[in-house]
């Protein structure tokens, strides 16, 4: 049974630490908010490197404000000013890339706090650290939230949730909080942290990940010829959206008819079996490819493709078309801070962000009656070349 302990009173001994059984710290790399004195706020390099001089973990935890003060109240521009803050400190002290960074949700917030302000705070957050290194400090139910909304990947349960009955272990935590303030080391206070999964954000797993080799052969760019755009008009993207073209072309051919004004529609992408790619719109503005979801969503199409196509045509005419989205996919949900994961129809409905098809736009919105990219597109496929592409295989 690993535990790790956290505090911010004062620092610790890592001698006293070890020989209290605990495996290391979740430290604070955060500043004393004004009318405190916090001696373990935030953790310097040369602490950091005598715990690890006696073989414990460091898991990077931040939080500032509390209460009315709480760092979420602060919106997304909070969560990305505090997340600056956080990545300074962390590689300051010698803290490594690749390590989730733990966010602070330190409270037990309404459904209403957690929409209107934590989940654009985490998603704040993840626009400075990255979507899969969005660590969460929250209660189980906030876990749930969480991962509906798509904005956290790391999660630190704690128990402040107003109801004993979901303050067990949450099956995605990777640490919980299980007592505060009951124990001393030398006269310091300390709260203690369960480890549920072997990699939990300390330090010693970071492991860069490999580099993983385009599958594109040729992007050309050609955005700004189509007139066939709008302004997205301060709406948040939300999804990445696949496409059939329902007619025979490449990648180019498709494109020219997109940039024809009499077309009335567009894509930001096309691509073809060939491993080349057209981008077509700016994904900054809205193409004119799913009626009232163009200002919210990013439109890829294969060029001479076919919803009706069987699962055998798919990866026979147009396996390196699917890698070559997948690749496009991962650049733009990390551009836009979007989870890297495909989303069913009633997902996105609920407006959850993700990658989805023209189909489940139609279901989910109940808007129009195209169902591309048809009930045979290898979306498993698509799911391990996401994750290969990701860094998350």
């Amino acid at each position: 049974m690993t535990q790790l302990i956290d505090f911010s009173a004062a620092l610790i001994e890592p001698a006293e630490i070890k020989a209290a059984g605990y495996a290391g710290v979740v430290g604070y790399f955060s500043e004393s908010r004004p009318g405190t004195n916090f001696g373990a706020k935030p953790l310097r390099r040369d602490y950091c490197d005598r715990l690890r001089a006696e073989g414990l973990e460091i898991v990077t935890n931040y939080q500032y404000g509390k209460g009315e003060t709480a760092d979420w109240r602060g919106g997304y521009d909070g969560g990305a000013r505090h997340a600056e803050i956080a990545l300074r400190y962390h590689f300051e002290a010698g803290g490594p890339g690749y390590r989730p960074l733990y966010a602070p949700v330190d409270d037990n917030p309404t459904l209403d706090e957690w929409n209107s302000l934590i989940a654009p705070f985490l998603r704040g957050w993840a626009s400075v650290v990255g979507p899969e290194w969005t660590g969460v400090y929250c209660n189980a139910r906030c876990i749930d939230w969480a991962l509906e909304d798509g904005v956290g990947q790391w999660f630190w349960q704690h128990n402040w949730s107003g109801d004993p009955s979901i303050n067990g272990d949450h099956p995605a935590a990777h640490m919980h909080q299980i007592e505060i303030d009951r124990r001393e080391i030398s006269g310091v206070g300390i709260d203690v942290d369960q480890v549920l999964k072997p990699d939990y954000g300390q330090w010693s797993a970071a492991r860069e990940p490999s580099t993983p080799t385009s599958p594109i052969s040729r992007e050309d760019d050609q955005t700004g010829i189509s007139p066939n755009t709008s302004s997205r008009g301060g709406a948040p993207v939300l999804w990445f959206l696949l496409h059939t073209q329902e007619g025979n072309g490449d990648a180019q051919s498709l494109a020219n008819y997109l940039q024809n004004p009499n077309s009335g529609v567009s894509y930001h992408y096309t691509d073809d079996n060939t491993g080349t790619v057209i981008d077509v719109v700016d994904t900054d503005l809205a193409s004119w490819s799913v009626l009232n979801g163009n200002p919210r969503s990013i439109n890829f199409c294969f060029a001479g493709s076919r919803a009706a196509w069987s699962r055998d045509q798919w990866f026979e005419l147009m396996q390196r078309g699917i890698d070559c989205a997948a690749w496009i996919a991962v650049q733009d949900c990390r551009k836009y801070g979007l989870p890297i994961r495909t989303i069913s129809p009633e997902e996105l409905g609920r407006d959850e962000r993700g990658i989805a098809d023209h189909n489940a736009y139609t279901i989910g919105k109940h808007d129009g009656t195209h169902t591309d990219v048809g009930p045979n597109f290898p979306w498993d496929y698509l799911n391990d070349k996401l994750a290969e592409y990701g860094g998350t295989g």
